[in-house]
């Protein structure tokens, strides 16, 4: 399992830097731009939760490491394993570079203090486990042909999205509705009451979001063809 995160390191080590190197501008710019600081939790989770997982995952065809990698003596499931945690990794690395960044950017809007909450985290740990939990197994099965297949889907989705609004329009688009729920969802996180439940479902719903998409990607790769 280490040495499985060692190459991961090593493969992806000067990859993450330049993202964290983007990241540097595009923090400073939402620092700077907005004012709310549940704002910026959602849109830097979002931004977080896209970049780390491709960096990670969709290099594997790029380098031609996954033949290599499975004719070791490991485990399809451990080398999965040993993804997800390096991906994970990566991600607490660009969370904590955006806390400290936030914290000392002298034009941020907004106190370190009001995101650096157990609230804040979870709800961001929440959001981009969501987003991963999508991105995982399409590119432990399918490599960089997933990535693709992912984003030209999320496009298609647009689309239609846009065609359906077009057609139906009023109060009668459905799309107005979905937008709702996940707005008041997001408020609601965002909003409600801090309770020691609230914390403990908060993170018992990342715990399970995980776990789901370990176990499908490691069913998924286990049946991929190198």
């Amino acid at each position: 399992m280490l040495k499985i995160l060692r190459l991961e390191y090593i493969l992806n080590r000067r990859q993450i830097f330049i993202i964290m190197a983007i990241f540097t501008v595009y923090f400073a710019y939402m620092a700077y731009r907005i004012d709310s600081p549940r704002v910026f939790v959602v849109t830097t989770s979002i931004m977080i939760g896209l970049s780390m997982p491709f960096v990670i995952l969709g290099r594997e065809d790029k380098f031609k490491t996954a033949a290599l990698v499975c004719s070791l003596p490991v485990r399809r499931a451990t080398v999965v394993l040993g993804k997800y945690a390096a991906t994970w990794a990566a991600i607490g690395l660009g969370l904590g570079y955006t806390l400290f960044f936030t914290a000392v950017f002298p034009f941020t809007k907004f106190g370190i203090g009001e995101i650096l909450t157990a609230r804040t985290l979870l709800v961001s740990l929440f959001l981009i486990s969501l987003i991963f939990a999508v991105i995982l197994p399409f590119t432990i099965r399918f490599g960089l042909t997933g990535i693709i297949i992912l984003l030209v889907g999320c496009q298609l989705l647009g689309i239609l999205a846009l065609i359906l609004a077009q057609v139906m329009g009023g109060v009668r688009n459905p799309l107005r509705l979905v937008f709702r729920a996940i707005e008041n969802g997001l408020r609601a996180l965002l909003t409600r009451e801090v309770t020691p439940g609230f914390l403990l479902t908060l993170l018992a719903a990342i715990v399970a979001v995980n776990a789901a998409s370990l176990l499908i990607s490691r069913v998924l790769y286990a049946r991929r063809e190198l």
